[in-house]
């Protein structure tokens, strides 16, 4: 085998990596995306109903969006992290630490939040149970 060509394969093989690492980085970051735009607009749906019936279904409605935002900025992190391994430079892995920590704060927030409304939820119901009040059901 000649080197000439070895090189040339090897250099070809590479350029093929960084071509497909680049697209599955562009598709998973549509992913993430997506997902968190279905969350807003279920969110968004599910709120409008909510507030034309006159139902609280705020908490669930929130739990609901929080999920579908946590994930998509899982999805966006891998996105981030596939592109700097194809061309790693230290202003780009500087710039990818930032937008990761920053992406984990968020997602650390959004986990908190989730907790605490579903702590609410269960105070709620555990209210509902000893006052004995019934939820208001609209048919």
């Amino acid at each position: 085998m000649e080197e000439g060509t070895f090189i040339y394969d090897l250099i070809m093989l590479t350029a093929s990596l960084e071509t497909v690492s680049i697209f599955a980085a562009g598709i998973i970051g549509y992913i993430g995306v997506m997902i968190m735009a279905y969350g807003a607009v279920k969110s968004a749906a599910h709120f409008i109903l909510s507030t034309i019936r006159q139902n609280n279904h705020l908490p669930y409605i929130r739990i609901d969006l929080g999920k579908h935002l946590a994930l998509g900025l899982e999805f966006l992190v891998g996105k981030d992290i596939i592109e700097s391994i194809m061309r790693p430079s230290w202003d780009d892995l500087g710039k990818l630490a930032v937008i990761i920590a920053l992406r984990i704060v968020v997602t650390m927030m959004l986990s908190w939040e989730l907790k605490e409304i579903k702590e609410e939820i269960a105070q709620d119901k555990e209210y509902m149970k000893m006052s004995g009040a019934k939820k208001k059901v609209r048919k």
